[in-house]
């Protein structure tokens, strides 16, 4: 009759069962596992911090587009062609010199 080989993993993970949980090497591997542990999620929060960053870096440019752009319509719209237009269109004209009062 053969006889069957036993399995020769299980004999290897029984010997590194016995080695990580030996009294004298459990505070090792402790140790090991719990800074395994705090290096992941630092790590993990660092690239959640990233992606936030990055959000707002591009909320931050798009409002500065959208301010450039209400500034030109605003010197659009303050130009002196243009109001020289809404004075002939509501019969405006240019105040005299006894018209203006300087406040001291």
């Amino acid at each position: 009759m053969a006889l069957r080989k036993k399995k020769s993993t299980g004999l290897a993970n029984n010997k590194v069962v016995q080695i990580l949980f030996n009294p004298r090497v459990l505070p090792f591997t402790l140790t090991f596992s719990c800074l395994a542990v705090v290096f992941v999620t630092i790590r993990m929060k660092s690239i959640e911090q990233a992606y936030q960053l990055d959000s707002l870096d591009t909320s931050f440019n798009k409002v500065l587009v959208q301010n450039k752009e209400l500034k030109a319509q605003r010197a659009r719209m303050l130009s002196v062609q243009r109001l020289r237009e809404f004075a002939e269109k509501f019969n405006l004209k240019e105040p005299g010199p006894e018209q203006i009062i300087l406040i001291p």
